[in-house]
């Protein structure tokens, strides 16, 4: 209908240069028949012949001949042209100016002769009975209807009996409600009648300006939906129940052809099912009737939600995914509303839940609510997605006990592995996300053995196929990788949680143990290299991360620990930590060398402290690290100034502790022997520098 407007508007705008062309044309006609009547005055005026132009108007010079009789003279036909200086072709309708004035300014024209009409009521009202303001109120509204409509018929391109049209409409609807809730002269069921009559006048009339009469239409609607939730009769339900399919249908029926119309149709429809089901339903007592009402919703959404999802099998553009998930919520509402009415077990609740979602799983797999746009892929996922989680926390709390057997991880492995065969990330995430949220809600219930089992299960086999099998995406690589982590950690967190309650120190070793293993694993298998041979810095980052978190807490329980047994399997765990990137730490600059002579530095360190040794000890031993970090920084190969420096100042350093903090009053033989080493192994780092010296490095 907006396509017919805009053609009658150029149409119009033809029409008016058409006359302005014929007006010149007339003008110059007049201008020759003048000349022509003036030839036989002497001098002899002759015209030559002028060719107009667009851009200036040409005007006849007169030539003057000293004749005394009247000649005939050539008559010469002159083409004239429109000149677009004379005049100026209309605005654009879409312009800011033609839309205030002809539209804005139309509609506040309603607005003031309906508030005039209000406060001209409102100075007579107190003189009238009802019936009287009730008969008036009728008369001026459907007065001022039928005024503006065959204004409007006349004159359809006027805008303003337009909206005063629409302005009565309005009135007429008014009128309604005022008689029922201020009079309240009419029942609610013969309320219902008359705006059904109302809105069948809406469609008529509104064929054309379809736009404009379907705001008016659509809002009556909606307002008398609302008025819905204030009827307490069971026997009104299903009367006003088919009063809103009627309506509902007829205006969907009318904009259907236009797919905004059509949409924003839609969504008024789903929004009224789920207000009756969710508001209407609520406050009305449970019976047949409302059980019937129940079931005519459930079939109205679902077929909405069956078109949107699979409408593109009939029809061209005919799904739209955000339009799906209000129809789902809809068809969700107007079960639950059902199963209210008859009492349905919660397995058959969640059964159903899931079903819904299902439909539209199908729907993405099969590829017919599949989009090119990356917001509505994301969309897709995103509804389902949540729409699933919301499904695992009804099991989690209704059955726990089979939330708990992990059985759940199968339908997500087999999505998983589908997103990773067809190469469709949307299912890939989908299946990690709901993974993580499962384990989530695992954490905050019962930790389940058999749940983590196949969580690991589920996560390792991902893994494999992601990392090893397709070896494409390092987001997806880095995503599994740490879920298989966290998976193997609660997984045997649970398998040893009675086998060793009392061995809590043993349990956190052996815990830790094999994830560390597992990352070093990963680490010589260049987990970090696609399949073309090229390093990724993220899952390198990542990797480094795991291996320095289980440094740290290799170093922490090296402290912590009381057994000596343990703490030297800590102390041998973090030192194989440790030693994983040394080839990488020699290779590479001095900046790495300096950052593996820390690193050991300071295991040493902790693994001294860790049992308790003696001060001078200490200084001893990390004397003689110092000498070996100042012995390899000369080394040809994998030397580097820095790590000798950082020898040398760690020599220094433990010098200054002899003389400061380890000579103390108590002389023992140990102590001698330390401060004799100590010397011998300053003279050693004094002798290696004089002999790298002399040979020039």
């Amino acid at each position: 209908m907006g396509q017919i407007e805009e053609l009658e508007r150029e149409l119009s705008t033809i029409r008016f240069q058409v006359s302005q062309i014929q007006n010149r044309l007339d003008q110059a006609s007049n201008t020759i028949e003048e000349l022509k009547r003036q030839q036989g005055v002497a001098p002899q005026m002759q015209l030559q012949p002028q060719l107009y132009q667009p851009q200036a108007r040409t005007v006849a010079q007169p030539i003057y001949q000293q004749a005394p009789q009247q000649q005939p003279q050539p008559q010469v036909r002159t083409t004239v042209q429109p000149q677009p200086q004379l005049y100026q072709a209309p605005a654009r309708n879409s312009s800011t100016e033609s839309w205030i004035g002809k539209h804005l300014m139309g509609v506040l024209a309603s607005i003031l002769i309906f508030i005039a009409l209000v406060l001209f009521a409102s100075l007579i009202i107190p003189y009238m009975n009802d019936g009287v303001k009730i008969t008036m109120m009728f008369t001026v509204s459907i007065g001022l209807t039928i005024g503006a409509y065959f204004q409007h018929v006349k004159k359809p391109e006027n805008t303003f009996f337009t909206a005063l049209l629409a302005c009565g409409l309005g009135c007429n609807y008014l009128s309604v409600l005022v008689t029922r809730i201020h009079f309240e002269v009419i029942n609610d069921l013969f309320m219902y009648i008359l705006l059904f009559i109302w809105a069948a006048v809406v469609l008529i009339i509104g064929r054309k300006e379809s736009r404009l009469f379907q705001t008016i239409g659509d809002a009556g609607f909606v307002i008398s939906a609302l008025l819905g939730a204030g009827i307490k009769d069971t026997a009104l339900v299903i009367p006003m129940l088919f009063y809103l399919c009627i309506l509902g249908g007829a205006f969907q029926y009318t904009f259907w052809k236009n797919k905004t119309q059509r949409l924003i149709q839609s969504c008024i429809n789903l929004g009224i099912i789920f207000y009756f089901a969710v508001v209407i339903g609520d406050k009305i007592s449970i019976g047949v009737p409302l059980t019937i009402a129940a079931i005519i919703l459930m079939l109205i959404s679902a077929g909405y939600y069956a078109y949107l999802l699979f409408g593109n099998l009939l029809t061209e553009d005919a799904d739209n995914t955000f339009m799906a998930f209000g129809s789902a919520i809809a068809l969700a509402s107007s079960y639950m509303l059902f199963g209210d009415c008859v009492n349905t077990a919660t397995w058959l609740d969640i059964i159903v839940f899931f079903a819904i979602v299902f439909v539209a799983e199908a729907a993405l797999l099969m590829g017919i609510a599949k989009s090119d746009k990356p917001y509505v892929r994301s969309f897709n996922i995103a509804w389902t997605t949540g729409w699933i989680i919301v499904g695992l926390i009804r099991i989690c709390f209704n059955y726990e006990e089979f939330f708990d057997t992990g059985i759940i991880f199968v339908a997500l492995l087999a999505v998983a592995l589908y997103g990773i065969r067809r190469d469709i990330k949307g299912f890939r995430n989908q299946a990690a996300i709901l993974a993580a949220a499962m384990i989530i809600l695992e954490l905050i219930g019962n930790s389940s053995f058999l749940f983590y089992g196949a969580a690991f299960i589920f996560a390792v086999v991902v893994f494999i196929f992601e990392a090893f099998v397709v070896n494409k995406y390092a987001l997806s690589k880095i995503i599994f990788y740490v879920m298989t982590q966290v998976c193997m950690g609660l997984f045997l967190c649970t398998a040893l949680e009675d086998s060793l309650a009392k061995f809590v120190e043993l349990r956190e070793l052996l815990v830790i143990a094999p994830m560390g293993i597992f990352n070093a694993a990963m680490i010589f298998l260049k987990l970090d290299h696609d399949s073309a041979g090229n390093k990724d810095k993220q899952i390198s980052t990542v990797l480094n991360i795991f291996n320095a978190i289980g440094m740290l807490v290799g170093l922490y329980n090296i402290e912590s620990v009381d057994s000596p047994v343990l703490q030297g399997l800590y102390i041998v765990f973090t030192v194989a930590l440790a030693c994983i990137n040394l080839p990488r730490h020699f290779a590479s600059g001095g900046s790495e060398k300096l950052y593996a002579g820390i690193k050991f530095g300071i295991i040493l360190l902790v693994s001294l402290l860790g049992y308790d040794a003696e001060g001078f000890v200490v200084s001893v031993a990390i004397l003689l690290f110092a000498i070996v970090c100042i012995a390899v920084g000369f080394n040809k190969t994998f030397g580097s100034k820095e790590l000798r420096l950082y020898g040398l100042i760690l020599s220094m350093i433990c010098v200054a502790k002899f003389i400061m903090i380890d000579i103390t009053y108590e002389n023992t033989i140990g102590r001698a022997i330390s401060f004799l080493v100590s010397g011998i192994l300053c003279f050693g780092i004094s002798a290696i520098y004089n002999h790298f010296e002399k040979q020039g490095r």
